[in-house]
């Protein structure tokens, strides 16, 4: 294990008992429309970026809280401290904390915390998917057995995908406003994702626990997802991932 993931799982692990603690869950403010922060996700961030910091000085840090940009010439951390804040904030358990490192425009290393569990997701490029909880740490792998998808966006055409999705009667269908889902997506839980309007610091972390898991990503138009797409498709099969493609498609 490099001793970026090392850190990576240290850091989002501080930030998920932060989280768990909903110190500071009652203080919201609004980040304009649906959007919402509270005061824990400030201190999850700090908690991060001071663990990040402390181990790699050199590297560059962006937040979704605390802001920053990518930088080309050095390695750069992209955070979210608390992904899914909306159901964090209404004491429902479906958030997790993020890290991925982005070397060279290629994410190499990610970590994720699952809120009230025990679960930390953690992937280094080429060396495949993991899980740890208080039993042990094994290998994951993306499996389509579930027949679930998981849909999310915000886009004008979002709700059309979803209500084509749920016409189809072919898949069960889900929404919750986490990139948990990734997680689940690595261990097998549920096929596939379609998540439409993204940005980095929100899915970085996750893509790559999928990819390493073995579910393919790309970005809307079946393309390899970059940290520069705005939204991501990814599946457990390339059959999936077809048909979840023609969704889109032909919901846009």
């Amino acid at each position: 294990m490099r001793p970026e993931t090392r850190t990576a799982i240290r850091a989002v692990g501080i930030a998920c008992e932060i989280a768990d603690s909903r110190r500071g869950a009652d203080q919201i403010t609004s980040k304009g429309g649906i959007d919402l922060v509270t005061a824990t996700d400030v201190a999850c961030e700090d908690a991060i970026r001071a663990e990040l910091a402390r181990d790699f000085p050199e590297h560059a840090i962006v937040g979704e809280e605390r802001g920053g940009s990518i930088v080309a010439s050095k390695p750069t951390w992209l955070v979210d401290p608390i992904c899914g804040t909306r159901p964090f904030a209404s004491n429902v358990p479906l958030y997790c904390s993020n890290a991925a490192l982005l070397e060279h425009d290629a994410l190499t290393v990610s970590a994720v915390a699952v809120g009230k569990s025990d679960e930390i997701a953690w992937a280094e490029r080429g060396g495949g998917a993991w899980l740890r909880t208080a039993a042990g740490q094994r290998a994951v792998q993306a499996s389509a057995l579930s027949d679930t998808v998981w849909f999310s966006g915000r886009e004008p055409y979002a709700a059309e995908i979803v209500r084509n999705a749920m016409l189809e009667s072919r898949w069960y269908t889900w929404q919750f406003s986490s990139t948990l889902a990734y997680v689940y997506l690595a261990d097998g839980r549920i096929a596939g994702i379609v998540h439409v309007g993204t940005s980095p610091v929100h899915v970085a972390a996750g893509c790559l626990l999928a990819a390493e898991s073995g579910a393919l990503v790309t970005d809307l138009d079946g393309r390899p997802w970059t940290v520069a797409c705005r939204g991501v498709i990814a599946a457990a099969t390339p059959g999936l991932h077809r048909e979840l493609c023609a969704l889109v498609e032909r919901s846009r």
